[in-house]
């Protein structure tokens, strides 16, 4: 199992830029667990108040293909986004650190067992006020990184809109 130091969290970029004592602070925040293969460790549609970080073992980012309209549900079919293990430094579920009714926007499934560096949001709030370097960071690096997936996210939308007419011009 990864050992959960500064060095670590170095690496993981929603610390990019802070220093070691901001992040010796973080790390006092961080509460160990392990989950078995098979487990479902964030649900899409599902609220929640913690993000992980995977340590070791191995998820899988899988997005609902179907909408659910007015409360009944269709026959779910699951796309396989990505997949990532203990030597990616990946990190989910961060929204839930910032909003409380924020949705989660994608299944985490364990397929092997995982062992996942958990961060509440209470917690994470009264560090950010208490030490507001920290959450400034945070924040930023978070708007960082939702700008590139936004970015890639349009891109995509744009490619399946232009798939899309093709198809229908046919």
């Amino acid at each position: 199992m990864k050992k959960i130091d500064i060095e670590f969290l170095k690496k993981i970029p929603l610390f990019e830029g802070l220093p070691d004592e901001k992040l010796e602070r973080i790390r006092t925040l961080i509460v160990d667990k392990v989950v078995d293969a098979d487990s479902t460790i964030i649900k899409e549609g599902e609220k929640g108040n913690e993000m992980f970080i995977l340590l070791d073992g191995e998820v899988e980012v899988s997005k609902s293909l179907l909408l659910k309209v007015a409360g009944h549900g269709m026959n779910q079919h699951d796309k396989s986004l990505i997949r990532f293990n203990g030597s990616h430094y990946a990190f989910f579920g961060e929204m839930a650190l910032f909003d409380e009714n924020s949705e989660r926007s994608a299944s985490v499934i364990a397929k092997t067992k995982c062992t996942l560096a958990v961060i509440s949001q209470e917690s994470f709030f009264r560090l950010a006020e208490a030490d507001n370097e920290i959450g400034y960071y945070v924040l930023k690096n978070i708007v960082k990184i939702i700008s590139v997936r936004l970015e890639k996210t349009t891109k995509d939308v744009l490619k399946l809109t232009t798939a899309l007419s093709l198809a229908l011009e046919r």
